[in-house]
């Protein structure tokens, strides 16, 4: 039997999460100056740091190249010319890092201080707003039942434990009617338990997983329709606190899957933190709700078996259809490449970065991972994407969330999803 499959059936799927003990407080008011203090001495911290290295950025000569890479740049050399397709300096990933985590506290702080001036809510307790680096203080542990307590001023709530590590409602292989489209206003009433923007977090456990999942889109509302209509009711039966984000490109040029899938999430870290991100195209329907959705220790390929494939994997670096990264994981690929303008390589790219730093793919078991794709019109492939992949591993370093570029159009909590719109800018001739 599958070595995933087994740790599934035992349980040990899921990351055992033992937070330290937190004292409660009596100054409710103390603990959140304190609080601002902590990420105000941070953001400073991070503040020199970025001085004190003085802006280092990696250029075009900063690229590494295997020989298998170089013989393959010089060959299409004359076709493409890749150097001028990217920036012409570039942060490092380290630096870039630094300076995305300085903007997230400083933007933290503004919220927190927005809600104390307008008085609105209880920043104390305020999940959204008090978990800058991971740190969620609304959650009190109780060392002596193993439990939290979620502490409102001076008065304590019913206790709530983690979620079980296997989810009690799971129901295996789903029947799927994939001829059949719910209106929004059906999925509304079906999903009760929604909150405006998607997102969800069980009523009677703490969800082990806070996670985000990023639809890239574009004129496919009916496959919208339909992948909201199953995957809403499974992250919630695997007990998930989650946010669906359906990420559009501005306009109607030609399109760029990961450059918007980037985008979202750069955006999504400056509303909350999450423990990981899950990057799933619009066509493909779970029909098992035992995948996991939650964080994996290394980079899950989700959808090993589609119907539209033959339900079996067709080639091993295939990490297209859905695909999990831990955030930590996704930083340290620097996220997709900027420069696959139209349909096709950029998973393969993505299946290079993974292997190069040193992380592993990892998959379900086929008879668990399986995905209906919705029947659509195929496109074609780009020419240039072949060309592009030959440099994949010269220039990760410089081409991905450190090098991206993009306007925010508008970010919008509709009732079954946040709707971000991002401006991209032009494709470069030729593409």
């Amino acid at each position: 039997m599958d070595e995933e499959a087994l740790d599934f059936r035992s349980g040990a799927a899921f990351r055992e999460f033992q937070p330290k003990a937190r004292k409660s407080s009596d100054a409710p008011l103390y603990m959140l100056m304190l609080f601002i203090l902590v990420l105000v001495v941070l953001t400073l911290s991070e503040i020199a740091m970025v001085k004190h290295s003085g802006g280092v950025v990696v250029g075009r000569g900063g690229f590494h190249m295997t020989k298998k890479a170089v013989h393959h740049d010089h060959h299409n050399s004359e076709h493409l010319k890749v150097e001028s397709l990217l920036p012409g300096n570039v942060p490092s990933m380290e630096l870039s890092k630094r300076l995305w985590y300085q903007q997230f506290h400083e933007i933290r702080i503004q919220q927190i201080l927005n809600q104390v001036i307008q008085g609105v809510g209880d920043p104390f307790i305020d999940a959204e707003l008090l978990d800058g680096n991971g740190m969620r203080p609304e959650l009190m542990w109780s060392a002596d039942n193993n439990s939290y307590a979620l502490m409102e001023g001076n008065a304590t709530m019913p206790v709530l434990s983690l979620c079980p590590e296997v989810p009690p409602d799971l129901q295996g292989q789903m029947s799927l009617e994939l001829e059949r489209i719910p209106t929004f206003e059906h999925l509304i009433e079906e999903n009760p338990n929604i909150t405006p923007g998607g997102t969800f977090k069980p009523a009677g456990c703490i969800a082990r997983y806070r996670i985000a999942i990023i639809i890239p889109y574009r004129d496919r509302e009916a496959h919208l329709k339909s992948l909201l209509h199953y995957l809403h009711p499974v992250l919630q039966r695997q007990q998930l606190e989650y946010r669906v984000i359906v990420v559009e490109q501005l306009g109607e040029k030609t399109f760029n899957k990961a450059r918007i899938m980037n985008s979202a999430f750069k955006e999504a870290l400056k509303h909350s933190h999450y423990d990981c991100f899950i990057f799933h195209d619009v066509d493909l329907i779970p029909e098992n709700d035992r995948n996991f959705y939650g964080c994996p220790e290394q980079p899950r390929h989700m959808s090993v078996a589609v119907n539209e494939l033959g339900y079996r994997l067709t080639y091993a670096d295939l990490v297209g259809g859905v695909l999990a990264f831990r955030t930590e994981h996704f930083f340290k690929v620097n996220g997709y490449s900027n420069l696959y303008w139209g349909w096709g390589a950029e998973d393969d790219d993505m299946a290079y970065r993974i292997r190069h730093v040193g992380l592993k793919v990892i998959r379900p078991p086929p008879e668990i991972a399986r995905y209906s794709m919705i029947k659509h019109v195929k496109r074609t492939p780009v020419e240039k994407r072949q060309k592009l992949l030959y440099t994949a591993l010269r220039r990760y370093k410089v081409d991905g969330l450190n090098s991206l570029e993009y306007k925010l159009s508008s970010f919008t909590e509709k009732p079954m999803y946040t709707h971000v719109i991002v401006d991209i800018g032009d494709p470069p001739p030729g593409f």
